[in-house]
């Protein structure tokens, strides 16, 4: 159950990768659209209001291609193996599978009412907002499962890139962190540019 659940990578790559890899990524973004849930990096899960699909979309898949090309490119300098593209984009699509579960929180609106409830006690921004226990703990709850489907991600994105790179070892795990953390700055910053107009409306 270990090896599918974490490395289901010794029995789905290649182009059969690529195209599951693909359905789930316009999952995410399909779901997250109808649940107000966005994801402005490579691991990042935020609530959001009124969100084009278009701009899921595009963040979604930037998120992953931009990370699978640097992986991609240190593959090819460090690795002593043949490293072919379709599985290092492929694995890297299909471990974003997770998300499909932390767009399903989003359903609920326990997690932006409780923001709002920490954002108005703590700074005094926005409205008074008045939240029940229950809902607190509800609230927690999402938040915890988010976290685990974040490090759930991550374990398949590093089995994916461990695989198709054919690395371990010390440069497998240099490269893996450099990649992770390049391509957040590089997808955070394209996805503020992105939502500008909607960060700014009034």
């Amino acid at each position: 159950m270990n090896k599918y659940l974490f490395n289901p990578f010794k029995y789905i790559a290649g182009w059969e990768s690529i195209a599951a890899g693909i359905a789930v990524l316009l999952l995410t973004s399909g779901i997250g659209y109808f649940s107000n849930i966005h994801f402005p990096d490579v691991i990042s899960v935020k609530t959001t209001s009124g969100m084009p699909f278009y701009v899921l979309l595009i963040q979604g898949f930037s998120n992953w291609l931009v990370f699978s090309t640097l992986l991609y490119i240190a593959a090819k300098i460090v690795s002593s193996s043949s490293v072919r593209a379709v599985d290092v984009f492929g694995t890297q699509a299909l471990a974003r599978f997770p998300y499909i579960f932390a767009a399903l929180t989003g359903f609920s609106e326990s997690i932006t009412k409780f923001g709002n409830y920490m954002i108005w006690n703590a700074l005094h921004i926005g409205d008074p907002v008045q939240i029940s226990s229950g809902e607190t703990m509800f609230a927690v709850l999402l938040l915890l499962i988010s976290i685990l489907l974040t490090i759930w991600m991550i374990a398949l994105m590093f089995n994916a890139f461990k695989i198709s790179a054919n690395l371990k070892g010390s440069k497998l795990v240099v490269i893996f962190i450099v990649a992770i953390i390049v391509s957040i700055l590089i997808t955070g910053l394209a996805s503020n540019y992105l939502l500008k107009p909607y960060l700014t409306m009034p």
